[in-house]
């Protein structure tokens, strides 16, 4: 039986996940729940019909179908998720796409023939594929075997990881990965596991390994505001990177937004805000500064 994994979305003409121009593949399903989370429908490994307001055209097509979970409350419609079986007959019927199945089973071959689909953007760019999530390795087989398909036709690979998952995960796919962008959240075990959900220990015991057997790892950091931005933070994560290895090349501290807002009612989430805006550049170049310093390694504001 072919190996098959969830995935919300095949984004095309990425120039943020890795270098050149990258198509990045979007697993759900991951093994944190960050409160301030970009991507809040792919945390669950299942899928899940996802209501866009915004693009709802009133036409009751959906209550036609199901009346016990589309309703009609004043001017608005409601999508009622509890006890919903997930159907998707709701889905199917919307003409405006205002109702969307997130979640779709596909084979590594059907997520290649869309990845080999702009193999000539990867060449003139010096660009390729980036897996992400979610947490891509929580299906290393899958990732695996679509990047060596990758590696045949010589496209670059990357993945975007939170690491939080059985070291053997990622032995299975870091043989076939050009560059890994790690995230390290949060230094202090009981803070990442008020905000994540989780300890890092295993995170910080993969990323203590992955710099020892991977030679291109970029660690990532969300900044986030008064959790993880003062300057004793900075110092706490600069002491555990320096237990890390050569494989270790950069930081890449990511500054907050609340972009994502509105992703969290899609979704019926509740959305936590840390701030009304993210930090000034002079602040971001100020933590950075601090983080590089006491590391040694080059550290970027994105």
């Amino acid at each position: 039986m072919s190996v098959t994994a969830p995935v919300t979305n095949i984004s095309k003409n990425s120039l943020h996940d890795g270098p050149g121009v990258r198509t990045v593949v979007y697993f759900k399903g991951c093994t944190l729940s960050c409160k301030w989370c970009h991507n809040p429908e792919t945390i669950s490994g299942k899928a899940e019909i996802l209501y866009i307001p915004s693009k709802c055209i009133h036409c009751g097509k959906c209550i036609d179908i199901c009346p016990s979970h589309h309703k009609i409350s004043g001017d608005s419609m409601l999508y009622i998720r509890k006890e919903c079986k997930l159907c998707g007959k709701c889905v199917e019927n919307c003409p405006s796409l205002a109702l969307t199945m997130c979640g779709k089973e596909m084979t590594p071959d059907e997520v290649f023939d869309e990845i080999k689909k702009d193999l000539h953007y990867y060449e003139a760019s010096g660009g390729g594929v980036t897996f992400s999530g979610g947490e891509c390795l929580l299906y290393p087989e899958f990732v695996a075997q679509t990047s060596k398909k990758c590696k045949n036709y010589g496209i670059h690979t990357a993945i975007e990881t939170a690491l939080n998952v059985p070291w053997e995960n990622a032995l299975k796919v870091i043989p076939y990965t050009d560059l890994v962008f790690a995230d390290f959240k949060i230094a202090d075990s009981d803070k990442h596991k008020q905000y994540t959900g989780s300890s890092n220990s295993l995170i910080i015991q993969n990323l203590q390994k992955l710099s020892r057997e991977h030679t291109n790892v970029i660690l990532r950091i969300p900044v986030i505001p008064k959790v993880n931005d003062s300057e004793k933070d900075m110092n706490e994560f600069a002491s555990i990177i320096n237990t890390f290895k050569s494989g270790i090349k950069e930081i890449e501290l990511l500054k907050y937004n609340n972009l994502a807002e509105s992703k969290y009612a899609f979704s019926g989430r509740e959305y936590t805000r840390f701030a009304d805006s993210g930090q000034t550049n002079e602040e971001m170049n100020a933590l950075c500064a601090i983080l590089g310093d006491k590391t040694k390694l080059k550290c970027y504001c994105i």
